[in-house]
């Protein structure tokens, strides 16, 4: 089998999309009946593949101005720019044209179709009638959840039999750490120091982050309150939400942290991961967290609970006064605590990207 795949996210600082990309090629490259791979990318940068045993091609165009190529001209045909391919899977929502390979695509979620206005205006214009286009048009559809595959079904009208739910991971290499070390690591690399709450995302609408930083200033935790992310669209969160002082002294903004080494550390040292997003199609920080032992306090929403299950406390997102609630008794609980940790590390098994490669693989062998 010969497998075409987009890796255009794979970029400098990637996000959801591109992690997904990276850890499931990974995955499908240690499989015994790993396929012949070959990797297609377009825009101005060339993809990050140093860690990858793939070839790759590159129409050197900014990826835009390709999409509307595609929807012109119907051409160029990404399967046959590949050499020819038997399956070319298109991981963000935009199936190009082929001329002869099955296509597979992955839709991650469709917050852009189910709230608009929770998204960036450049992803709402041109992906809301484009993706039922892709969909239908796809042999095979992959989602992360059952809540996307519903979503899915609710919004596309496609036939729920092209459908597979192929649930992801968290970053292998994430265990827990001894909190000692952990406090240590963060100290010289991000000088954050003392008890805290952690929050890791992009800051943007669909992550809640006002509805967040409203409730921890309601409490009176001794806990600091550290958002970990890159700037998305939208206003900043400060002016959303106007901060004094002594509220300023409460609140981290990291931004970006492109050391990954990092994260194990944040998520080991952190007494909780908060995760208030009105909507995920399936959460990866939540399981990166529980694969570090820590608690989780995420929306009762979307796919969080089908991926959290049992070991995470609850709140609407909408409900200041509940996630208020929710830190507070989780923060003054340490037997709470250590029985979150404990469910977390056993959820987090359930998910792995060799899990995540079989089914991909499944669904690629029913189209030969």
């Amino acid at each position: 089998m010969k497998l075409g795949i987009e890796i255009t996210p794979l970029t400098q600082q990637p996000t959801g999309i591109g992690y997904y990309t990276l850890h499931l090629l990974s995955a499908l490259s240690a499989l015994p009946d790993c396929p012949e791979i070959c990797g297609f990318s377009s825009g101005l940068h060339k993809p990050q593949t140093a860690d990858l045993p793939i070839s790759f091609r590159r129409i050197a165009v900014p990826t835009r101005a390709l999409y509307r190529c595609w929807r012109l001209f119907n051409a160029p045909k990404a399967d046959a720019f590949l050499g020819g391919t038997d399956i070319y899977h298109a991981v963000n929502y935009v199936l190009p044209p082929l001329k002869k390979a099955a296509g597979v695509l992955t839709i991650h979620d469709l917050a852009f179709l189910a709230h608009p206005e929770w998204c960036s205006p450049k992803i709402v214009a041109p992906f809301r009638d484009a993706v039922t286009r892709h969909a239908r048009r796809a042999d095979r559809i992959l989602v992360p959840s059952e809540a996307t595959r519903k979503d899915v079904l609710r919004f596309l009208d496609v036939a729920p039999d092209k459908i597979r739910v192929t649930p992801l991971a968290g970053d292998p290499s994430f265990f827990p750490m001894p909190r000692e070390e952990a406090e240590e690591q963060l100290r010289e690399h991000l000088q954050l120091t003392g008890g805290f709450l952690l929050c890791v995302g992009t800051l943007e609408p669909r992550k809640n982050l006002p509805t967040l930083l409203r409730a921890f200033l309601k409490t009176d935790l001794p806990h600091k309150l550290v958002f970990v992310g890159g700037h998305g669209w939208g206003d900043a969160l400060q002016a959303q939400v106007p901060l004094s002082a002594q509220d300023k002294k409460r609140i981290v903004f990291t931004g970006y942290i492109r050391d990954r080494g990092l994260f194990p550390a944040l998520y080991s040292a952190a007494t909780a991961f908060l995760f208030p997003s009105w909507h995920e199609g399936f959460g990866i920080p939540a399981v990166e967290a529980m694969a570090c032992g820590c608690p989780v306090i995420a929306s009762d929403t979307s796919s969080l609970p089908e991926v959290a299950g049992s070991a995470a406390l609850y709140a609407a997102p909408g409900d200041t006064d509940a996630w208020a609630r929710a830190m507070e008794h989780l923060c003054a609980d340490i037997t709470l605590q250590e029985d979150l940790r404990q469910k977390s590390l056993a959820q987090a098994e359930a998910f792995s990207w060799e899990k995540c490669a079989l089914a991909t693989m499944r669904c690629y062998k029913e189209l030969l």
